[in-house]
C-alpha cells in the first residue's frame, strides 16, 4: 500500500544526521523505528480516505482489523455519513463470515493469502532497507513541532554507480525534511518532493516533479508513534501521453489492540436485531 510504502521511508530517515551526538541519535532512532515498526500489526485503527470524483469531494471511513495474518477493511461511514443500519449489517456478516473463512481455509490458501500480503510488506521493507544509502542528511536546526522538541533534518539523494534497485529509484528522486522527537527520536512530521522523475513500471508510468507528501505521526502508547496523517499531491504520467493530477488525504485513529477492536466487532456480529 503506497501510504505503509510512504511511512517506511520516511521513518528510517532518522537514524542518520551530522552534528553531536550522532551515535546516540543512530542507535536510538533505529531501535525506535524498528520498535514502531514491528509494533504496527497490533493495532486496529479507524481509516478515513479523502479525494474526489468526478470534481466533488468524497470520502470513505473503514475500521481496519488484522484477521490470521492480513488485514481487513469494514466501512463505517461514506462521506461523513455513518452506515444506515442495514448496510451495517451486512458488513458485520461479511466480516463474521471472512473471519470464518480464514480460520477454515487449507494451510496452502493461508500461505497464498499471507504471502501476498507481506510481499507489499517487504516491497516497503526494500524501501526502508536502502534509504540510509540513498541519502545525506543534515541536522538544520531544533525547534518545537506539535508540541516536541525537535531535530529538524533535510536529506537529499545520494548519486550511486551502476544499476540501481526500483527501490533505490524510487529514493533517488525525492528531497525531504523531517522533524524528529529529540528525546526518543519518534519521527513527528515529514514531507517529500518529488524533484526528478520516478519510474514506477520502468517508461510505462512515471511520477512527476510536483508530487508532493506530507505525513504526520501520533503517539499511540508511552513507547510507540504511529501514522496519523498522510496528505499526497501526486503527478503521474502514464503511456508518455497522459499527465493526470490527484490529491488525497487519509487520517488514522482511534488505535486500540487489534485483539480487542476484533472481538467487539464479532460480538456486535452476533448480537439479535
Amino acid at each position: 500500500m503506497y501510504v505503509r510504502c510512504c511511512l517506511t521511508l520516511w521513518l528510517f530517515s532518522g537514524v542518520a544526521c551530522h552534528g553531536a551526538d550522532l551515535q546516540e541519535i543512530i542507535r536510538g532512532g533505529t531501535a525506535t523505528i524498528q520498535s514502531d515498526w514491528a509494533a504496527d500489526p497490533d493495532y486496529a485503527y479507524v481509516e478515513t480516505d479523502e479525494g474526489q470524483e468526478n470534481g466533488k469531494p468524497t470520502s470513505k471511513t473503514y475500521q481496519v482489523v488484522t484477521i490470521e495474518g492480513s488485514d481487513y477493511d469494514l466501512p463505517i461511514a461514506v462521506d461523513g455519513e455513518p452506515l444506515s443500519a442495514d448496510r451495517k449489517r451486512a458488513e458485520l456478516e461479511k466480516l463474521r463470515s471472512e473471519v470464518q473463512r480464514r480460520k477454515s481455509e487449507s494451510a496452502s490458501a493461508r500461505r497464498e493469502r499471507i504471502e501476498a500480503y507481506k510481499k507489499k510488506e517487504d516491497e516497503n521493507g526494500a524501501l526502508l532497507l536502502d534509504f540510509p544509502n540513498a541519502f545525506t542528511f543534515e541536522l538544520e536546526r531544533e525547534e518545537t513541532m506539535n508540541g516536541y522538541p525537535a531535530y529538524v533534518l533535510s536529506a537529499t539523494p545520494r548519486k550511486r554507480p551502476g544499476p540501481l534497485s526500483r527501490a533505490a529509484k524510487v529514493l533517488s528522486g525525492m528531497r525531504g525534511e523531517l522533524w524528529l522527537d529529540k528525546e526518543h527520536f519518534h519521527v513527528i512530521r515529514a514531507q517529500c518532493n518529488v524533484v526528478n522523475t520516478v519510474p514506477i513500471y520502468g517508461i510505462l508510468a512515471q511520477v512527476m516533479p510536483g508530487t508532493h507528501v506530507e505525513l504526520g505521526m501520533t503517539p499511540v502508547s508511552e513507547s510507540t508513534w504511529l501514522i496519523g496523517d498522510l496528505s499526497m499531491t501526486l503527478k503521474v504520467s502514464k503511456f508518455f501521453l497522459f499527465r493526470s493530477m490527484q490529491v488525497t488525504r487519509s487520517t488514522y485513529s482511534e488505535y486500540h489492540p487489534n485483539a480487542e477492536v476484533l472481538e467487539k466487532l464479532l460480538q456486535e456480529a452476533n448480537d439479535p436485531l
